[in-house]
């Protein structure tokens, strides 16, 4: 469970659970840019920067480096037109685990959330089910016992899913209704 805090080893165990991620492992050359280099350890919208090219990265790589320090660096594809999608789930010491819905976090500023809007209608109802299953899965696999939040860049173009995070928390932010 350790592992999911850290988003380069959460990438690692979400791959092994199945669940698709971006390409992340290797060069932004390799990779393809436009990318997003980020800190393993980032959060709160810092440690995250978008690079075009390969002539930004080394002063943008810096930027990361010096808002989160001692944190490990990776690159990760850029999801394009990507909409923000997230799934709670509550899971127990006993292995159990279920979604209880998700959210659509697309709205945001400088990477932090600004509203989060429920049910989520951009993806059709089958799609937001294996969503949910991923998550389900992830938290089981791990041994994950709290409420929680999976993260994924959802992209309405192809209906495809990639996971961002786990965080072991349920909200960022209040409820309207």
């Amino acid at each position: 469970m350790l592992a999911l805090g850290d988003k380069i080893a959460s990438n690692i165990v979400a791959e092994t659970a199945g669940i698709p991620t971006l390409p992340w492992s290797g060069s932004a050359n390799k990779i393809g840019f436009p990318v997003m280099v980020k800190a393993s350890e980032g959060g709160g919208g810092k440690g995250i920067r978008k690079v075009n090219n390969a002539e930004e990265l080394p002063n943008l790589f810096r930027q990361v480096q010096a808002e989160v320090p001692g944190s490990p660096i990776f690159v990760m594809k850029l999801a394009k037109n990507a909409r923000h999608l997230e799934v709670q789930l509550l899971a127990d010491k006993y292995g159990n685990a279920i979604s209880l819905f998700g959210r659509d976090c697309s709205i945001q500023r400088r990477h932090q959330k600004i509203i989060e809007e429920a049910p989520v209608t951009i993806a059709r109802p089958e799609v937001q089910e294996r969503m949910e299953q991923a998550a389900v899965t992830l938290a089981k696999m791990v041994g994950y016992v709290s409420a929680g939040t999976v993260e994924y860049l959802y992209s309405d173009e192809d209906e495809s899913f990639h996971f961002l995070e786990l965080n072991p928390r349920s909200s960022s932010g209040a409820s309207l209704h």
